[in-house]
């Protein structure tokens, strides 16, 4: 009872004075979602008019998090392929880039950089026209929870740039969703998979395994102590890249025996940055330490250091 009358008085003291307010609780994402239907019939179209402004409602109007969001919303761009559907069942790839704003002396939302880079292949899911989503956590959606878990993962992906580990509360939230995707047995959530290999179960195992932290760490300076200096100091800011790439093939040597897929997710998002940063660079060690952790962009990094990498 006396909390009920503690939160009325609050109340009517915030509406006396409108220079008091309670506490807001912004949307962590910010979507800006493509669609491309090119595949299917013109009769499954139809059908899809709304998808890209449903989903887009969705995701922006959603709170992910129970945590108070600081900042702007994380710019995300996606990316959805239909592949096949009728009657209300599709089967569709999507592409998801989410992005993080650049420190400068300026202090203004301007350059940007991706966080992650990620692919979703096998998304099968029904959605009918001017579908109501809601969010629920608790309960596994073919449609929502797809979307769901992405975006837990984009959200403690971006926090983990802003301080070291902050992401973790996030990563537990996507692994629990992905326990209550394996129970229904959907496509992607599976446990019982290869280490090292490109899944969801792969991706927040190592995200919330501790051995993994000093992975996350490194992380965190790429961003800190070298990305967001670059407008400050270039030269002190590529070397801390440096140690950034040095530290982490150090870490794929002695601290871990399997593949790791936060390695290739990192390069995979960063492979073209880095390549511009470093175009004409002279350090062999570095370029052994990039072909190291992401062989399969060696062409890629052997342009660069030579200086015929065009973005």
């Amino acid at each position: 009872m006396k909390k009920v009358c503690l939160f009325k008085l609050i109340i009517i003291i915030c509406l006396l004075n409108p220079h008091l307010y309670l506490p807001s609780y912004a949307q962590e994402i910010k979507a800006n979602v493509t669609v491309n239907t090119e595949l299917l019939s013109f009769e499954a179209k139809q059908y899809l008019n709304t998808f890209k402004n449903d989903l887009e409602n969705y995701i922006n109007n959603q709170k992910f998090t129970s945590e108070e969001w600081e900042g702007e919303p994380i710019p995300v761009d996606i990316n959805i392929y239909f592949l096949s559907g009728g009657n209300n069942r599709y089967f569709a790839k999507m592409v998801i880039v989410a992005r993080r704003y650049i420190d400068n002396p300026e202090n203004e939302l301007q350059a940007t950089i991706p966080t992650l880079m990620i692919t979703e292949t096998n998304w099968k899911f029904e959605y009918s026209f001017g579908a109501n989503l809601t969010y629920n956590p608790m309960r596994f959606d073919y449609f929502t929870s797809y979307i769901d878990f992405y975006m837990l993962l984009i959200i403690g992906y971006d926090k983990d740039t802003y301080e070291e580990l902050g992401g973790n509360s996030s990563f537990d939230k996507a692994k629990n969703l992905l326990l209550l995707g394996a129970a229904q047995q959907a496509p992607g959530f599976e446990t019982n998979v290869e280490p090292g290999s490109y899944t969801k179960y792969n991706i927040v195992q190592e995200l919330n395994d501790p051995r993994y932290y000093p992975l996350r760490r490194l992380f965190f300076s790429f961003y800190v102590d070298g990305i967001d200096k670059l407008a400050f100091n270039k030269d002190e800011a590529l070397k801390n890249i440096i140690s950034v790439i040095e530290n982490m093939a150090s870490f794929k040597r002695n601290k871990i025996t399997e593949p790791s897929l936060l390695i290739q997710l990192f390069f995979d998002t960063h492979c073209q940055t880095i390549a511009t940063l470093f175009n004409g660079y002279k350090d062999e060690g570095l370029l052994k330490n990039l072909m190291y952790l992401d062989p399969k962009n060696t062409m890629l990094y052997q342009d660069s250091f030579q200086g015929k990498f065009k973005n």
